[in-house]
């Protein structure tokens, strides 16, 4: 082989080279620098847990999450999560946060949910003041009652209570008039002391309702209202006058004059010609 040829081949293959290594360096350099992400244990739910029910250990999980986006009082620890219960509804792989959880051993069911100065007390309903079941554990609802009040007989309406919280729902078992067991659904919500009195009132006095509310509408305007009565349903509601009957009694239509009488005539003959003569009255 020409020694000039193999020498153009070895130039362009190191130019290729060349130029190969420039384009590489090129593009590895624009690359952004990764940096390393710091992260941090998170303790998050294996299951989903329902309110009130004790969390154990089976229960959990640690996943390792950005610091930065770390939630606000999220457990680290496994071991500062167990023997809590649940306040509100967890699902799968959501942290347990501080809020959702009770304090620690600090028992199952509801008493551990009441905050300090509340009661939980249950109110038996049905399916229609009950809202046909849309009432769940974290609703805002509003308080009717509706009864007779004292030396009145008249029924009214009005608004007992407003804004108040459903701690959670269930059912229990009592008997019919015929003593047999039947579901009752109930309800059980947080009240202060008093405010628990007079609802323990108004179940003796009249029928509870109760009305849900948007949680985002805080206003009470109970206050405000002196309730529904019984004669406010026909305020609006017009009086009409008796219908004007359409039977009239027709007046005979009178009777048409006697015809005139035919008028006198004469007939005369005067030879062969025969005429008729009218005499005048």
């Amino acid at each position: 082989m020409d020694k000039r040829l193999i020498t153009v081949i070895l130039m362009a293959v190191v130019v290729a080279l060349v130029i190969t290594a420039i384009f590489y360096q090129i593009t590895v350099g624009r690359r952004p620098t990764q940096t390393a992400v710091a992260k941090k244990e998170l303790v998050v739910a294996k299951e989903d847990l329902a309110m009130g029910s004790e969390i154990q250990r089976e229960n959990l999980l640690v996943r390792d999450y950005p610091v930065e986006a770390y939630p606000q009082g999220a457990f680290a620890d496994i071991e500062d999560v167990i023997d809590r219960s649940v306040i509100s509804p967890l699902l799968a792989n959501e942290p347990i946060l501080a809020g959702r959880v009770t304090e620690k051993g600090a028992g199952v069911g509801l008493a551990p949910m009441i905050p300090e100065g509340k009661r939980a007390i249950a109110i038996a309903i049905n399916q229609v003041s009950g809202v046909s079941g849309y009432i769940n554990p974290g609703s805002e609802v509003d308080i009717l009652l509706t009864g007779s009040p004292k030396g009145s007989e008249e029924r009214l309406t009005a608004t007992v209570l407003e804004n108040v919280t459903v701690l959670s729902t269930g059912h229990r078992l009592e008997m019919d008039p015929n003593g047999k067991p039947q579901n009752v659904p109930v309800i059980n919500m947080l009240l202060t002391p008093e405010e628990s009195e007079l609802i323990m009132l108004a179940t003796g006095v009249g029928r509870i309702q109760l009305i849900l509310r948007n949680p985002m509408d805080e206003e009470e305007t109970a206050d405000k209202r002196t309730g529904a009565r019984q004669r406010d349903l026909w305020v609006n509601v017009k009086k009409s006058a008796p219908p004007r009957s359409r039977s009239r009694t027709r007046r005979a239509a009178p009777a048409p004059p006697p015809p005139p009488p035919p008028p006198a005539q004469v007939e005369m003959i005067r030879g062969n010609q025969r005429t008729v003569e009218r005499i005048s009255r």
